[in-house]
């Protein structure tokens, strides 16, 4: 069951992607990555609209009056709202870089890693406060299947996951799988409707990124 509800909401996100723009605020990612030194890092992508709406919400909207200002108080407020757990450990994120655009990047550097990594959990409240806010996440390790799980309100923006072998698992869902096959089902059905509907609609009717650290 847990692999066709991984073939199911694997579906789901290329809907998702192929319907979203590169730019539109309620979608943005999350990847959690190790390098080949061995080293983690948490990497966050959003369109600039979206980081500039938290930081606004959070701080005030004169809060800033520079990019180096804006990027401070742009980590701050991710390093306030994101938690990360590996092998039920806290693990910490500094150093954060911001790259600015219109597709914004945060990357955070992190301490605290296990030697071998097999259970995650995340929460990432740090787009709570957008309307309709679906965060992808994912995991990116040398032999590991690459795959994406959402973060959004339905699940308190949260997820816990199992690293076994080769495969990232959910980590002890409670769902019924007639039930969880019939309701992915019946998104995945929604989605494709949705984007037919946009394409018959829209043919009837018709600078240079920074590298910084904050």
């Amino acid at each position: 069951m847990k692999k066709i509800l991984k073939s199911i909401i694997a579906a789901v996100l290329v809907l998702i992607a192929m319907s979203a723009s590169a730019h539109q605020p309620d979608i943005s990612s999350l990847t959690l990555l190790e390098h080949e030194s061995g080293k983690w890092t948490l990497q966050l992508n959003a369109s600039m609209t979206a980081f500039q709406y938290e930081v606004r919400n959070a701080y005030g909207d004169d809060s800033y009056a520079s990019p180096e200002e804006f990027n401070q108080l742009l980590v701050n407020h991710l390093k306030e709202h994101i938690a990360l757990q590996l092998n039920k450990e806290n693990v910490t994120l500094e150093n954060g870089l911001v790259r600015l655009g219109h597709a914004t990047t945060v990357a955070f550097e992190l301490s605290g890693v296990p030697e071998a990594v097999e259970e995650v959990f995340v929460e990432n409240r740090g787009f709570e406060n957008i309307h309709h806010s679906q965060i992808i996440f994912s995991i990116v390790k040398e032999e590991l299947d690459k795959f994406q799980f959402i973060l959004n309100e339905e699940n308190n923006f949260q997820i816990s996951l199992s690293l076994e072998d080769n495969q990232i698992l959910l980590a002890e869902t409670s769902w019924n799988s007639k039930w969880a096959f019939g309701a992915i089902s019946i998104v995945v059905a929604g989605l494709l409707g949705f984007l037919f509907y946009r394409s018959r609609f829209r043919k009837t009717f018709l600078a240079p990124k920074r590298l910084t650290r904050a």
